[in-house]
């Protein structure tokens, strides 16, 4: 999924007069113009960005797990520890659900629109070859004989995507569905794209317990995709979709939907309350451009944070987390001197949330006013306090990583 930026490795020393050129830079997470809503990372990406994406990742053998966030992931996002986790380690999220949306425009994302997991597969069924060859799918899961059909419609299309395969494991344990010999038949059928269709929850969980043993580079939980594929259920005509009324649609081809829909208004609406609206309190701006400056402190490191930390001036931000994602210990984020805070300056707190977890560091929070404790709790940031900054605290350069990258 990385990218490289426009910047020129030149060999040898440069000569007298001439401009020092930037090395070369493969584009990382701390890149992501990633948003919390909520606790839940969406990326500002439509369709067309997923669908490059999902391209560059299958052509290139690399890596792109990704999440397609609805009130329902935002629900168990709120209740559950484990599924907030697993959406944060997602490389890429695309908002799916229309309240979603509704939100992350109230929370600063101007000009964010739906990006369907349904709607991304369209794009890439109705797209020519790459490079000689089409996106190999296998399909993993779904109702009784919708992954082969799935794969037989595929294969009949003859178009962009290419049936890899079909496996309908049945019910069971996490543990069942995981067993080697499943795990070898996905891998032997050496798909660019594994479609899983296990139900959100046990879904995505099997992804994040199975994703080192898994080969396809990209992987995605798009239960519906599957039927919708197979044709044993209509999707919801373009008025629907276009007006947020999808969910209508579904519950008159599948009325057992109902109950659901049904739980997630009602706790969506209770988070409205005790999460959105605090999130949307108003903040004093220090009208202070943003700053990020690292020090060492023991084996963490301190990230003095000051100035407005919003979108469009996070530059100094994504510095000195990628750097400090690359320190040996925790990360305390200092914010006696910041003032406003909005969700894109969380959501980077998400991505180096991830990043430390991974090495078994966490975030700590020093110096916070009630207004940033009432914001970052209502995005669900429980992180510990540390205490205050100790005197004649060291540079960055101490343990050995970079404040410039």
């Amino acid at each position: 999924m990385a990218t490289q930026q426009a910047s020129v490795e030149t060999s040898g020393p440069p000569a007298a007069g001439a401009a020092r050129v930037a090395p070369l830079r493969r584009a990382d997470e701390f890149d992501r113009e990633v948003w919390s809503l909520l606790g839940v990372p969406v990326d500002a990406v439509d369709a067309q960005g997923a669908v490059a994406a999902i391209e560059r990742a299958a052509r290139d053998g690399e890596r792109l797990s990704f999440i397609t966030p609805n009130v329902n992931f935002l629900i168990r996002a709120a209740k559950d520890a484990d599924e907030r986790r697993r959406m944060i380690d997602a490389d890429l999220s695309f908002v799916d659900g229309a309240p979603l949306v509704v939100i992350g425009r109230l929370l600063g994302m101007r000009g964010l629109q739906r990006c369907a997991g349904s709607d991304v597969f369209d794009a890439l069924r109705r797209r020519p070859a790459f490079a000689g060859r089409r996106i190999r799918v296998f399909f993993f899961g779904g109702r009784d004989g919708a992954a082969e059909a799935a794969a037989a419609a595929l294969t009949r299309e003859n178009r962009g995507l290419e049936a890899a395969g079909a496996l309908n494991p049945g019910f069971g344990e996490l543990a069942s569905l995981s067993d080697d010999g499943v795990i070898d038949a996905i891998n032997a059928a050496r798909p660019d794209f594994l479609v899983v269709a296990l139900g959100a929850s046990k879904g995505q969980a099997w992804i994040d317990a199975n994703l080192p043993r898994l080969k396809a580079p990209v992987i995605a939980h798009l239960g519906a995709v599957v039927d919708f594929t197979a044709g044993t259920i209509a999707r919801a005509p373009a008025i629907f979709r276009k007006t947020g009324f999808e969910w209508a649609w579904r519950i008159a081809a599948e009325p057992a939907l109902w109950r659901r829909y049904w739980n997630d208004g009602l706790a969506l609406a209770g988070l409205a309350v005790t999460r959105l609206r605090p999130a949307l309190a108003p903040q004093r701006r220090q009208q202070r451009p943003a700053a990020a400056d690292l020090a060492a402190e023991g084996r963490s490191v301190r990230i003095r944070l000051a100035g407005d930390l919003c979108a469009g001036d996070l530059a100094p931000v994504r510095t000195a987390f990628r750097a400090a994602s690359k320190g040996p210990g925790d990360v305390i984020l200092d914010f006696s001197d910041a003032g406003a805070v909005d969700a894109a300056f969380l959501g980077l707190v998400l991505v180096l949330e991830k990043a430390l977890r991974r090495r078994g560091a966490t975030i700590r929070i020093a110096g916070a006013a009630p207004s940033h404790r009432r914001l970052l709790k209502a995005h669900g940031m429980t992180y510990a306090a540390a205490p205050p900054a100790l005197s004649g605290a060291g540079a960055a350069a101490d343990l050995g990583i970079a404040a410039a990258v």
